[in-house]
């Protein structure tokens, strides 16, 4: 080789000064390097430095070949490329380019790297074998962002040639880069740059898993960045900086021009360049290197236009799948776990958080932020409970997962400790809520992090209070919760209260319940709430929220309250319970009294854009089947989240600095699901937001409960509320709102909810059994006490006696009794039977609910009465014992024997029977059954125990008492002349008592199959008398078997009615009347015609006269003594003499 030159200069020189030198093989090296000088007028030192590597390098490459001769070109100048070009064209010399300068080829100049084209040839196969579609390109050189084509892909070409130091790089990457949103990226500056841009990269959470980092062969210097992958020149796999890359380029240039020249010594050097290489560039050959555990791994090669894999290869965050998504991951958090740390588990908050998952999606798919996508870490450090230990252990574990921003708790108490647990864990991340509506929320100084999109809640407890107004309501029971914010909550409610005319009825120090309130806390304010249940109020206002609200309201059905007496006026939504409740008997607890209440809220799916945003959600979740509440607010903090990142990003500003981000999360101001969102300046609540009054219905659709908007609150109205829709009450059906007090009589439930009670009709059928086998076997030992008793027929006429009158009378009252006892026929004879059950206390619908209970006591008492009476004439107690109630009740005893033995029986064993009728309920559950007469009274609890145990145990004295003793009057009075025969008076209790049982267990079922029963059981009753007579007198007899036979009929005809119930009641009521009307007539002929009447009535007192004797008015003795001396003769005593006026008066 005759000798080389060596061209070096500035990038920013245009003119300069050279001196070349020329130097011949036999010099030796040292002469070499001392020989060659270069003057310039500036230089880099980078250049200066790669002079030397290359001086001496070159040194020891030429003892190879002793005929080369050659140009370095170190320069970077057009202009003096030319010059050099001309230089080695008269000296016939080839130069060596270490830049592709562009416009500077020529026949004698080569180049040391690949031609731009191989380069870019080399990316496109890189990138599809990677299967990009789309990616950013960082280049320093404008040229070479002209110069790279990217057919049918999305590319975003940035020139990054002001990236001279860190801060310029994270000032490019965080403004310019990140908005992109884009994750795969290829560098192709220069290699101190490419460090720059990658630090930036990392910086701003670009650089980590799921994506992918390509760096061009001039890029890869110095970088240990595990993940990266690198299309690197072959033979330059080594470099570490710009000399070392250059140096490598050049030497391996020259020693494939030795490799090409040897025996190749008849052609020219310039000749076999030219035919070696492709356009004056080396054959393209590509390795592609990825750094693995912080080394340089050679993992395959790039080959024409080919890639080859010969390893594998690992990618970012240690992944080895190729990171094909082309967008940008933001890292955040949401609390939507179900952990309640010492409490049941809720799946509220993840229900709620279903409109921010939507929310998420909904960004990708609008195209809100195109290029990112939310990558969101899942917490559940407690859901509903906040517990400190808990909630510390368990963020500990994933605080380097939280990202940017949280979605926090909808629950005030768990957003106050999760904001309190982060603080100690140094973590600093907006917290945004949907609801979280604590008063103490509200201050930002003390809360700068925390946001929501809700307004605090005692906005909500104003507006209720002002519809109480609405309704005239001013009697109220309020309970609330001993936590901070409930407590606050009551206290500016009862400040409203104290200002008004609204009267809170329960006791001050009966109001506050446990902070955490549980079922196991019933007990305790057990006396409380059957406090309010006795004080009638309907309405309650419960200050809290769940799940300590819907413990509270199943303890309230536990102790009697349904939604007829029970109206909850709320602050809240609530229609989320069937989430958090899997127990079917516990959620009917809850749809009882959730049933129509009234709750005052913000109004969400607000406008068209959110019922687009509510039918989606409706449809994703269809199979739940669960309701709305609160996802339209969770949806908007998601959004303004979202909002508020998007807003920072496309600022250039950093997202990772909280206090940025959070600033301009208070910025924002959109239209979301519920209307315009924004957070009011200085506050951490929602600036602006409608307030609606929900009624809760049921949704057949849903098959649940839901809320249905039926009113808007205007404070800036004179009209604070407007209903555009009619509120429904209690039933489903009523319009009309009710009274604030519960009117007597009202059943505290709809009762569409009744059912059959299979446990309460248990215990009735058992009961009645019992009471039938007392029966029978009382009147089986009557019967045979009382068999040897005869009655003489009444053959003589024999002065009428009151009582005789009295035995008249009974046969109409049985006749009554029983009558009331038939299948009904009040539908189309309503007189007849209402008589009849005004004489039986008929509870069907004579006795009003209220007044079944006063009937109770007062049917105790008379049965009491009589056992007392009972055992007075059995043991003769009036006789050993001289106490004044004795001797009182042995006087009266003979009227009382009649009235409650005789005549009250029938009514006296069908009401305390009735006491224990619980065969309807509203739940399975045998509390859950009620007495028919009073339905808001549940059987066999509370005060029902005591007093059904009462009835259940005097009507069994009672019974065999009364039927044993029924003959007693008749036979014990010596004055009638009327006697009924003991058997048959025996005979009609038992007939009584099955006919009362049937009423009880068969007639509220099936009318018809008791009315044939009932004329059955009278038959029967005939068949087993037929040879014994009712009376001793024939016309009480007669009329006897007329009232029977009239009874029969009546069954015949109410049972014939009831199988076509509701048609033709006029020609029933005229089949009634005809055979009432033909036997009344029958027995009037046959009573005249064939039973001559055997009592005489005889002449009566003159009152007329008695009277004016008694004030003084002139009375003839003659007058007197006529009268005296008939009155005496009709008392078989008659005197000597007539007395004096003074001695009549004395008498």
């Amino acid at each position: 080789m005759k000798g080389y030159w060596i061209f070096y200069f500035s990038f920013q020189i245009i003119w300069c000064q050279m001196l070349i030198g020329l130097f011949h093989s036999n010099l030796t090296d040292i002469e070499l390097a001392n020989n060659l000088s270069v003057s310039l007028l500036q230089t880099f030192a980078d250049q200066i430095a790669l002079k030397n590597v290359l001086i001496t390098s070159c040194s020891d490459i030429l003892h190879q070949d002793g005929d080369m001769q050659a140009i370095i070109d170190l320069t970077s100048s057009f202009s003096l490329a030319e010059c050099i070009n001309s230089f080695a064209s008269q000296t016939q010399s080839i130069v060596i380019s270490l830049e592709n300068i562009e416009n500077s080829y020529s026949d004698w100049r080569f180049f040391t790297h690949y031609s731009s084209k191989a380069h870019q040839n080399a990316l496109s196969a890189l990138v599809d074998f990677l299967n990009w579609n789309k990616f950013i390109v960082l280049s320093d050189e404008l040229q070479k962002k002209n110069s790279y084509e990217f057919p049918n892909k999305t590319v975003s070409i940035f020139i990054c040639a002001d990236t001279k130091d860190q801060n310029l790089a994270d000032l490019f990457v965080g403004k310019e880069i990140k908005k992109i949103g884009t994750r795969n990226i290829v560098i192709l500056a220069n290699g101190e740059s490419a460090k720059w841009l990658l630090q930036s990269l990392k910086e701003k959470n670009i650089f980590n898993f799921g994506s992918g980092i390509v760096l061009g062969s001039n890029s890869f210097w110095g970088t240990d960045e595990n993940g990266i992958l690198a299309y690197v020149e072959e033979g330059l796999e080594n470099s570490f900086d710009y000399i070392s890359y250059e140096s490598l380029s050049c030497i391996s240039f020259i020693r494939l021009i030795l490799n090409f020249s040897e025996g190749q010594n008849r052609v020219s050097l310039r000749d076999l360049l030219e035919k070696e290489t492709f356009e004056h560039h080396p054959l393209p050959r590509f390795s592609l290197l990825n750094v693995q555990n912080n080394k340089r791994v050679k993992v395959g090669e790039i080959f024409h236009n080919e890639v080859t894999i010969s390893s594998q290869i690992i990618f970012p965050g240690n992944s080895t799948l190729f990171p094909n998504a082309p967008i940008t991951s933001i890292p955040i958090s949401m609390a939507d776990g179900d952990t309640n740390p010492g409490f049941p588990n809720s799946s509220y908050g993840s229900v709620i958080k279903w409109g921010a998952n939507y929310a998420l999606e909904y960004i990708v798919s609008s195209h809100f932020f195109d290029g990112f996508e939310f990558q969101v870490a899942h917490t559940d450090c407690g859901a509903d409970v906040y517990n400190a230990t808990f909630a510390f252990n368990c963020f500990s574990k994933v605080k380097d997962r939280l990202g940017i921003g949280f979605l926090t708790s909808y629950a005030s108490t768990t957003c106050i400790g999760y904001i309190n647990t982060l603080r100690k864990l140094n973590v600093s991340i907006p917290h945004v809520s949907e609801f979280a509506p604590h008063v103490q929320l509200t201050d930002e100084a003390a809360f700068p992090e925390f946001m929501r999109v809700y307004k605090e809640q005692r906005f909500n407890v104003g507006v209720l209070f002002s519809l109480l107004s609405v309704f005239n309501w001013k009697h109220i029971n309020v309970y609330y919760i001993s936590s901070l914010p409930n407590v606050a909550i009551y206290d500016y409610f009862e400040a409203l209260v104290n200002k008004s005319n609204i009267k809170i009825e329960n006791d001050r120090n009966e109001r506050m319940l446990n902070a955490n309130y549980r079922h196991s806390d019933f007990e305790k304010y057990k006396p409380w709430l059957q406090k309010a249940l006795n004080s009638n109020v309907r309405i309650y206002i419960l200050l809290f929220s769940p799940p300590w609200l819907f413990y509270f309201m199943q303890d309230l059905y536990d102790i009697g309250f349904r939604r007829n007496n029970f109206l909850l006026l709320h602050f809240a939504k609530v229609t989320f319970y069937t989430l958090t409740e899997t127990d079917p008997t516990q959620i009917h607890k809850l749809n009882e009294l959730f049933y129509n209440c009234i709750i005052i809220d913000q109004i969400d799916w607000v406008g068209e854009y959110g019922k687009q945003v509510k039918n989606v959600i409706e449809k994703q979740h269809s199979s739940r089947g669960d309701a709305l509440v609160y996802r339209c607010f969770s949806f908007d903090s998601a959004m303004l989240l979202a909002s508020g990142i998007k807003y920072t990003i496309t600022q250039g500003k950093n997202i990772e600095d909280s206090s940025i981000l959070n600033s301009n999360l208070r910025k924002q101001k959109f239209t979301g699901c519920s209307g315009t969102v924004s957070i009011a300046p200085g506050s951490n609540d929602r600036s602006t937001g409608l307030m609606g009054v929900f009624n809760f219905r049921w949704d057949e659709k849903q098959n649940s409960l839901d809320d249905y908007l039926v009113g808007k609150y205007d404070w800036g109205s004179t009209q604070l509320f407007s209903f555009y829709e009619t509120i429904i009450w209690n039933d489903n059906m009523t319009t009309t709102y009710p009274s604030d007090m519960i009117m007597e009589g009202e059943c505290p439930f709809d009762e569409k909810l009744i059912e059959y009670s299979t446990k309460g009709a248990a215990i009735l059928y058992g009961f009645c059994f019992f009471v039938l086998i007392v029966a029978a076997t009382a009147t089986n030992f009557a019967w045979k006490s009382w068999k040897h008793i005869r009655i003489n027929n009444l053959s003589v006429k024999a002065q009428a006696k009151f009582e005789d009158y009295l035995e008249h009378l009974i046969i109409f009252i049985n006749f009554l009794q029983f009558l009331a006892m038939s299948p009904d026929i009040k539908e189309y004879d309503e007189y007849s039977s209402l008589l009849a059950g005004y004489i039986a206390l008929n509870l069907d619908w004579m006795i009003e609910r209220n007044k079944f209970w006063y009937f109770t006591y007062i049917i105790l008492g008379a049965a009491g009465t009589w056992i007392y009476i009972s055992f007075n004439i059995l043991l003769a107690v009036d006789a050993k014992y001289s106490f004044f109630i004795f001797y009182f009740l042995g006087d009266f005893a003979q009227i009382l024997v009649l009235i409650l033995g005789n005549i009250c029986f029938l009514p006296i064993v069908s009401f305390l029977i009735s006491v224990v009728q619980c065969d309807q309920a509203i739940g399975n559950e045998l509390s859950n059954s009620f007495v028919r007469w009073d339905c808001s009274v549940f059987c066999w609890k509370d005060s029902h125990l005591y007093i059904g145990a009462l009835s259940i145990s005097i009507l069994i004295i009672y019974l065999p008492l009364a039927i044993f003793l029924k003959p007693y009057w008749n036979h014990s009075n010596d004055h009638i002349n009327i006697r009924a025969s003991p058997l048959y008076l025996i005979s009609k209790a038992m007939l009584q008592v099955i006919i009362v049982i049937l009423s009880k267990i068969l007639k509220p079922f099936n009318q018809s199959l008791y009315g044939f029963i009932y004329i059955i059981s009278f038959i029967l009753f005939f068949l087993i008398l037929r040879k014994k007579k009712f009376y001793n007198y024939h016309r009480c007899n007669l009329w006897t078997n007329i009232s029977y036979s009239a009874l029969i009929w009546s069954a015949i005809i109410s049972s014939l009615y009831w199988i076509y119930p509701n048609k033709l009641a006029k020609l029933w009521f005229a089949l009634q009347f005809l055979g009432w009307s033909s036997m009344v007539v029958a027995g009037i002929y046959m009573n005249c015609k064939y039973y001559p009447s055997l009592l005489d009535a005889g002449k009566q007192f003159d009152i007329s006269l008695l009277v004016r004797f008694s004030f003084g008015k002139k009375v003839s003795a003659k007058e007197i003594n006529k009268v005296r001396q008939e009155v005496l003769c009709e008392t078989n005593f008659v005197p000597n003499d007539v007395e004096s006026k003074e001695n009549l008066a004395e008498r």
